[in-house]
């Protein structure tokens, strides 16, 4: 039998690719995800799910050369979500194979979009990723250390796999609640200065909404960039201020309106959802409360190895706090790191000093932490330890909300950083 091919389809598909796709991002040459076949005048069955569901079924019924399948899924797809580019990629190839077959996802699009196909196979290997490999759910995040009592979720944000991962605090246990795909920087993670296109790596808190309203009277024009709206978080927090690091405005938001969703790397360094995704995340969020955590990627862990884990860290912090109390210098002092300051300024030096005058004035007091949460981020798994502090002597009674930034040094954990928490 003659096959016919739709040519007004086939063009309205390339045309729509080539209007919608983002603009070019340097990247690393990505290998053909599937090898398309020809298509068979069949009807087909449409899988239905959500979009990342619908896609990836829509690849593997072209794996298997059920093209019917597949195209009756991609049309369902677009149905949905018309502005979803890699759905009209999959239109476009499925079309063009009525002529005979194609050797790569993309292969119909015309010479001169090879940046953009490859930014939109990226995605689509992300996405199967994801589907082949689903996240070990029975097992517990390292990173996600503690839980203060006020934190009912924390954020997680896997950037080498481009998702964003959402954890309930169950009892003080992280237990899995949801995952996404996300965009990231534009030329990858750990940013150090403004303007970089990089995501930053570290522990951060949610602290300000921006719905669509405000960011229209803000911006104007320019907010249909941010989608239904944004999170802004925590960057730079007190670590990277001490370390040099410049930006600002890193945000969890939408995407544009003509976009359903961005490449895995295309942002200028906020971490970027579809606009209905972010619409279901942002009910996990608490300003000044809920941890967004952007690490390199996940350690997974039993229940038995997170919880070695999370008792070993709140005896560490306890045992920095009855040194304090006892006034026990050597060891209290051996809990900080040579290269220590704080949020006054003082190094290790004028710290010891002070330290010590207080200790030989013997300025007996009582502390007390409560309200402890503890998570571990950034490229060298930095643990920050927020908590409240509650300081009581003949001299002094103060309450506080403290951070410490400690480093594994040779094998020991180190307070580099110490002073007041503005969230968290």
């Amino acid at each position: 039998m003659t096959r016919t091919i739709n040519w007004s389809k086939l063009i309205l598909s390339l045309l729509a690719l080539l209007l919608l796709a983002p603009a070019a991002q340097p990247r690393m040459p990505i290998v053909a995800p599937y090898q398309l076949h020809p298509l068979q005048d069949l009807k087909g069955n449409a899988t239905q799910g959500s979009p990342e569901q619908m896609i990836v079924a829509a690849i593997d019924a072209i794996r298997d050369n059920r093209m019917a399948d597949a195209r009756a899924t991609v049309d369902a797809l677009l149905a949905k979500e018309p502005n979803y580019h890699l759905a009209y990629l999959l239109s476009a190839d499925l079309y063009a194979m009525q002529a005979g077959q194609l050797d790569t996802m993309g292969g119909a699009a015309p010479a001169g979009t090879a940046d953009k196909l490859e930014d939109l196979r990226r995605e689509a290997l992300v996405r199967i990723r994801r589907e082949a490999s689903p996240p070990p759910v029975t097992l517990l995040p390292a990173q996600l250390v503690s839980f203060s009592d006020k934190q009912k979720y924390a954020i997680l944000v896997d950037a080498a796999a481009s998702r964003l991962f959402v954890f309930q605090n169950n009892n003080g246990i992280p237990k899995y609640v949801t995952d996404h795909y996300v965009t990231v920087g534009k030329l990858g993670t750990e940013k150090v200065r403004e303007g970089d296109q990089r995501t930053p790596l570290g522990v951060y808190f949610v602290d300000s909404h921006m719905s669509r309203p405000q960011l229209d009277k803000t911006f104007g024009a320019q907010a249909d960039l941010y989608g239904v709206g944004a999170w802004p978080i925590s960057y730079p927090n007190e670590l990277d201020r001490r370390e040099g690091k410049t930006g600002h405005g890193i945000w969890l938001h939408g995407s544009p309106a003509a976009t359903y969703s961005r490449p895995p790397q295309a942002s200028n360094g906020c971490v970027v959802l579809t606009n209905p995704e972010l619409a279901s995340v942002q009910d996990y969020l608490q300003i000044d409360v809920t941890p967004v955590v952007i690490v390199p990627k996940i350690d997974w862990l039993t229940t038995e190895q997170w919880q070695q884990r999370h008792t070993a860290a709140l005896n560490l912090i306890d045992h920095w706090r009855q040194s304090w109390q006892a006034l026990n210098l050597p060891n209290y002092l051996n809990y900080y790191s040579k290269g220590f300051s704080n949020s006054d300024g003082q190094n290790i030096s004028s710290w010891t000093r002070q330290k010590t005058a207080l200790a030989q004035a013997r300025n007996d007091a009582q502390i007390q932490l409560s309200n402890i949460s503890l998570f571990t981020g950034g490229k060298d798994g930095m643990l920050v330890a927020t908590f409240d502090q509650d300081y009581r002597s003949k001299a002094l009674d103060n309450r506080m909300r403290k951070r410490l930034y400690w480093r594994n040094e040779d094998g020991a954990w180190r307070i580099v950083w110490e002073g007041a928490a503005a969230n968290g």
